[in-house]
């Protein structure tokens, strides 16, 4: 049994592997890359196109679905290290394990939309120009949680673009310790149940 554990969990390994390499070269243009590309889209895309499928993992112009993949293999190798150190599990250490991963991944959101929004304010400080492409871009990604935070905020009131960008800022760094906190003391709560 532990043999089989190690085996699966190695194999796991290796498609999260595969499957990083492949969300990186999307990044890049779609050049040629021969053989060994569509080799590794041919094992890759199929797991990946099952989570394009959630219209929910669209957020704007961001598409979580491969993050979503990725975090359910995190989740199934966290499942299968923690009974082959102890041998078994229980319900309350696979919600812990699930409750961390989902926190994982919502802390990295935060921490994305925290660096977007930080960047926009200082260069809006700076006077630097919008018109940018790369400003262009973040605005088009922060838009929504910075929209958001205008209408339930301020509703409607007129302030200025920086004082939305700073409330935006502070609401989401404060979301993320909060978050830390609460998802800490609930990882330990479940981590500790009996059954």
């Amino acid at each position: 049994m532990d043999l089989l554990l190690r085996v699966t969990t190695g194999l796991l390994s290796g498609y999260m592997l595969l499957l990083f390499l492949r969300i990186i070269i999307t990044w890049f243009s779609s050049a040629d890359y021969g053989r060994p590309y569509e080799i590794l889209t041919s094992i890759t895309d199929p797991y990946l196109n099952y989570f394009k499928k959630f219209s929910f993992l669209k957020f704007g112009m961001m598409d979580f679905s491969s993050i979503a993949g990725i975090l359910l293999l995190v989740i199934v190798l966290n499942v299968l290290n923690t009974i082959s150190s102890y041998g078994s599990i229980t319900v309350g250490l696979i919600l812990a394990i699930i409750l961390g991963a989902a926190w994982s991944a919502i802390n990295f959101l935060l921490t994305f939309f925290i660096v977007l929004t930080l960047i926009r304010l200082v260069t809006g400080m700076l006077n630097a120009t919008r018109q940018s492409p790369l400003m262009t871009t973040i605005e088009t990604i922060i838009s929504p949680v910075t929209n958001f935070v205008y209408y339930k905020i301020f509703k409607n009131k007129n302030i200025t673009y920086t004082t939305c960008l700073t409330v935006t800022g502070f609401s989401l760094i404060a979301l993320l310790i909060s978050g830390n906190a609460f998802t800490n003391y609930l990882i330990n709560l479940l981590g500790n149940l009996s059954f």
